[in-house]
């Protein structure tokens, strides 16, 4: 993509795109415009950063940690027992062997799958981030990009990409390297935030899960289905609730929504280390409206993210699972 160009270029199509779905969102002290390929189905977010303020973005912001608790005992037990499901969900394809954990954060998945019986590594580019995962769980993480690894071809049985092909300025590239990686019958899994949500479509740039300027691509269900099976991939499975992101993600967006601080909520509910900072010029009253909203909004969250599952077919996230021919 040409940053200096008026409408960007397609990564996937290489056509240019002309049309804007949301516009001059400002955020982290730049203006940003999201631009959707109807084509590839598939968004993208124009300007990118650059190099030098993604890193100054990652220093600071959301996904910043070393000592590797983001949030409360019981949000991180809500994490902890979604990873298990994860697992169990793996585990219907494929009982076990090696796996890889692309963009591993701080490594609780791959121990959750090494406590099942799996072989893990996984890769991570906050060194801070990487180096805890390495002495807590005594893990096995490469630092930087996975492409840049050269590891042996057919070498995984399985391979996950959690939220993080968003975040990458190279997304085509981690697909192809991936099934360069797997075995033939192998499994990939990929979650993303689906941009053609419910939540996305009620809430636009207040919607939770936009998190500009960090998502640099915005995927649909169909467009990233598409990708994978332009990739050889045979889609088996697709899952659009996920409770540690559905129901919040409804609750924050509508809070946004309201016109209270933009993600307060979240805000409040992470550690004092990821807290750090962004706790500047708030608004006691935002804070009261906040909790006053809750009792209405949180069931209603609940209600939402439900209905999108299941009568919808949608999800504020969706988790493809797709084997390698």
């Amino acid at each position: 993509m040409n940053n200096n160009a008026s409408f960007p270029e397609c990564v996937f199509c290489k056509k240019e795109i002309t049309t804007p779905i949301l516009k001059n969102v400002f955020v982290s002290k730049n203006f940003y415009n999201l631009y959707e390929c109807y084509k590839c189905k598939i968004g993208m977010l124009h300007p990118f950063p650059s190099e030098d303020e993604l890193a100054k973005l990652y220093s600071c912001g959301n996904y910043r940690t070393g000592t590797g608790k983001r949030f409360g005992l019981v949000i991180e037990f809500l994490i902890y027992l979604g990873r298990l499901r994860k697992r169990g969900r793996i585990k219907r394809f494929i009982k076990s062997g090696k796996i890889l954990d692309i963009g591993c954060g701080r490594g609780l998945f791959l121990d959750v799958m090494r406590r099942g019986g799996w072989d893990t590594i996984g890769t991570e580019f906050s060194a801070k981030t990487a180096s805890y995962a390495i002495n807590t769980y005594g893990l096995k993480i490469l630092p930087g990009d996975i492409i840049q690894h050269k590891l042996p071809a057919k070498s995984f049985d399985a391979i996950n990409i959690n939220q993080v092909l968003e975040h990458l300025k190279n997304p085509d590239k981690v697909i192809e390297e991936s099934l360069r990686l797997l075995r033939k019958g192998g499994l990939l899994i990929v979650s993303v935030p689906d941009l053609r949500s419910p939540q996305f479509t009620i809430g636009k740039k207040n919607w939770f899960l936009l998190d500009l300027p960090y998502h640099l691509f915005h995927f649909t269900e169909e467009g990233l289905g598409e990708l994978l099976r332009k990739n050889k991939f045979k889609v088996k499975h697709i899952k659009r609730f996920s409770l540690e992101i559905s129901p919040f993600g409804w609750l924050q967006t509508l809070l946004n929504i309201s016109g209270i601080r933009f993600n307060l909520l979240y805000d409040l509910l992470k550690s004092s280390e990821l807290r750090d900072g962004d706790m500047e010029a708030i608004n006691p009253r935002g804070i009261i409206f906040t909790f006053l909203l809750l009792p209405i909004y949180f069931p209603l969250a609940l209600v939402l993210s439900v209905l999108e599952s299941l009568i919808l077919k949608r999800g504020g996230s969706v988790e493809i699972y797709a084997e390698k021919k």
